[in-house]
Order: C-alpha cells, then sequence, then structure tokens
C-alpha cells in the first residue's frame, strides 16, 4: 500500500537530487514527514520535468528507504522493497526525454 500524503507534512524540497551517490540533473523531490509513535516515517515523491516519477519511504533513522513504488502509464505501480534503482529512474526519465549528465 502506498503511503497517504494527506497524513503527513512538506518537510522539505530539493533539485537536482541524488540517487545513490548518483546525482540526475533535473530531478527534483519533495519530502513529506510524519512522527509514528517514537520515529520519524519519510515519503520522497520524485519528479522530473514536474512529472512523478517515483515515491520511496521509510523511517529517517534507517540508512535506506523500506519501499519504492514507481509511476507508469496506469499510474502508481506495486510498491517494491528497498530504495530505487539508480538504472530503472534513467530508464523513466530517457522515456521523457534527454536527461542532462553532468560534466
Amino acid at each position: 500500500m502506498l503511503p497517504d500524503l494527506t497524513h503527513f507534512e512538506r518537510h522539505r524540497e530539493a533539485a537536482d537530487v541524488d540517487l545513490d551517490g548518483t546525482v540526475l540533473p533535473g530531478l527534483s523531490a519533495t519530502f513529506h514527514r510524519r512522527a509514528e509513535g517514537s520515529r520519524t516515517e519519510s515519503v520522497g515523491v520524485y519528479r522530473y520535468a514536474g512529472i512523478e516519477i517515483f515515491m520511496a519511504w521509510g523511517y529517517v533513522d534507517e540508512p535506506h528507504c523500506r519501499f519504492t513504488a514507481y509511476a507508469g502509464p496506469q499510474g502508481w505501480g506495486a510498491p517494491r522493497r528497498g530504495c530505487p534503482s539508480v538504472d530503472a529512474v534513467r530508464d523513466l526519465l530517457a522515456t521523457l526525454g534527454p536527461v542532462p549528465t553532468p560534466h
């Protein structure tokens, strides 16, 4: 099940987001948070050219995402365990147009 963002507060926005240490120019994200008992739950919604590409979520005290869901023509796909794959995200971005590469 995908997180219901109506239960979260917007925390921050970021541009040219990096995934696993790889910066993807043009990829932006909005991060949302909420208290879950003594822990803080976080959801990042990632966009390219204003189009939602994927979301990733988990707890801020954990080193990696618990789940990721990719957007597709029919809406959000099923959640997958773990962080988003840099290669999968690059493939999604390629369908939207050229992805700028860092120099």
